[in-house]
Parts: C-alpha cells; sequence; structure tokens
C-alpha cells in the first residue's frame, strides 16, 4: 500500500467518523439546583445537547440565562426506561433536598447515563430512607 492510498483510507475513516455524529438539542425548565459531573447547577432554564459517535457520547448542560453548564461523558443506561416512555426527559436522583442528573432519554426511547459522582455514592451510602427518581420534561 502507498503512501497515498494510506492518505485516502485515513481521510475516508475520519470523514466517516464526523458524518455518524448525531447531535441532539432539547430545552427544559428545571425548577431546582442539581449536581451533574460534580457541578452544582441553579434551577433555571437548561439548553441540553447530547452529541453521539459511534464509540463516545457526550452531554451538554447550558443554562440559557445563567450561563452556566457543565459537559459530561455517558454510557446507555443499564435499566429500563422509567415512567412517560416515548417522551423526552431528564430523570433526576432525590435525596432529600439534593437533585442529582441521573439519565437523559431523548425521543424514541434512546437514554443515556450519567456517571454517579464520589458526592452521590457517599449520600447513597449514609442515606437510610429510600431516594427518588424525578423526571422532568425535555422540549
Amino acid at each position: 500500500m502507498n503512501l497515498r492510498t494510506l492518505a485516502a483510507f485515513a481521510l475516508t475513516l475520519a470523514a466517516a467518523g464526523r458524518m455518524s455524529a448525531e447531535d441532539l438539542v432539547f430545552q427544559s425548565n428545571i425548577p431546582f439546583s442539581f449536581v451533574v459531573n460534580g457541578r452544582t447547577l441553579p434551577a433555571g432554564e437548561y439548553r441540553v445537547r447530547q452529541n453521539s459517535t459511534i464509540n463516545e457520547s457526550f452531554l451538554r448542560i447550558q443554562g440559557i440565562v445563567q450561563k452556566v453548564g457543565a459537559l459530561v461523558m455517558s454510557a446507555p443506561p443499564t435499566e429500563s426506561a422509567p415512567a412517560r416512555p416515548g417522551t423526552a426527559r431528564l430523570v433526576f436522583h432525590r435525596y432529600g433536598d439534593q437533585y442529582f442528573l441521573y439519565q437523559v432519554w431523548t425521543a424514541g426511547d434512546r437514554g443515556e447515563q450519567v456517571p454517579q459522582t464520589r458526592q452521590e455514592r457517599e449520600i447513597a451510602a449514609h442515606r437510610t430512607a429510600a431516594h427518588e427518581l424525578l423526571a422532568v420534561a425535555l422540549r
């Protein structure tokens, strides 16, 4: 294989990777402060952008008014979809008055799981009462 053929092959693979990227954008009004990727974000209007390639999926959560946000690498969920299948939504774990982003479900029942932070693991380990799942609609 000569150098030109190898270069053409590499460019084709790079282009195919870019074309496979999927970029979905939703908005949501989240009425409580919440933690994502170790960062506490205030209540407010947020834009959620899901960018997926063949190997990775990233979620970017950006405040529309507050201009605060977080970026997190996500993984496919290991559990079935919670209530309201077919509806785009954010799912939070709630421990008392603290909320942690848990999953992002887009239309068509495609979900992404947000890795649990050390803070959430510690709260869950010391908690005697069960936590709640809370869904907030995306539009």
